[in-house]
């Protein structure tokens, strides 16, 4: 059962008929607006595979969902970038839509790090289809195992929809909290259904701030920022550790 059908027999079940019906709606929009851009793009990002389609048997990567155009646009309204200077990061890039979208934004560079040959294959395809469109043109998807994979310590801005639970996404975190050790910066990271395992990951990171909290399609969307540490270097400048903000409920 696809994850689409299985989301709304859930809802169904814990939320009764009027929820389950607005999600319906909901996943009915997003599945058009997700045909519309495409084709717009002359790209292909929809199709929702299985990790065993995909030669995945590690049970800790999910499936490959893409993450609803109006949520990216929605959650990027909340992350300042800094045109031509700010790096763009998707790890769990699929098939390059978020890449995409970022490199229409005036990032400086925009990375996709991706663990399947096969999407990673359709996602060059699209970035080859869609690049002379893109506002950002040095764009790269990378084929690569994001736990072994050094964040770069110019990537200021990290994207991911829920890929991974458990051990992965503890290795993926620790190569984070490594980048900033290294490299230190703001880094904002948004979270695409954090109510998930990276909620319960973070619970304990004394180097993360949520500051925005975001209802989508998906589920929600929540920002985190990094905190600089007492007498980290940013820009030359001495650092400080970020003041805490509310979250923002939309």
């Amino acid at each position: 059962m696809n994850t689409v059908v299985g989301n709304i027999l859930k809802r169904f079940q814990t939320e009764g008929v009027s929820s389950a019906l607005r999600l319906m709606g909901a996943r009915i929009g997003s599945l058009l607006r997700s045909a519309i851009e495409d084709r717009r793009r002359g790209v292909s990002t929809a199709r929702e595979l299985k990790d065993r389609a995909l030669g995945i048997t590690d049970l800790s990567n999910h499936w490959y969902v893409a993450t609803d155009y109006q949520t990216f646009r929605r959650a990027m309204k909340h992350v300042d970038i800094r045109p031509g200077e700010d790096v763009f990061v998707d790890i769990g890039a699929g098939m390059g839509r978020m890449v995409l979208l970022a490199a229409e934004l005036p990032f400086r560079k925009v990375l996709g790090v991706e663990f399947s040959r096969q999407l990673t294959d359709i996602g060059r395809e699209n970035l080859r289809a869609a690049l002379p469109g893109l506002a950002c043109k040095d764009v790269e998807l990378i084929l690569a195992d994001a736990t072994q994979w050094p964040v770069p310590h110019d990537a200021t801005v990290l994207f991911l929809f829920n890929p991974f639970d458990g051990e992965v996404l503890a290795k993926v975190c620790a190569n984070i909290r490594q980048s900033l050790a290294e490299a230190p910066r703001k880094l904002t990271i948004v979270y695409v259904r954090s109510e998930k395992f990276f909620e319960k990951e973070i619970a304990w990171q004394e180097w993360l701030l949520r500051t925005h909290e975001i209802p989508c399609v998906e589920g929600r969307v929540a920002i985190y920022e990094s905190k600089l540490l007492p007498g980290a270097v940013r820009n030359g400048r001495p650092g400080r550790a970020a003041k805490p903000e509310p979250a923002e409920i939309l």
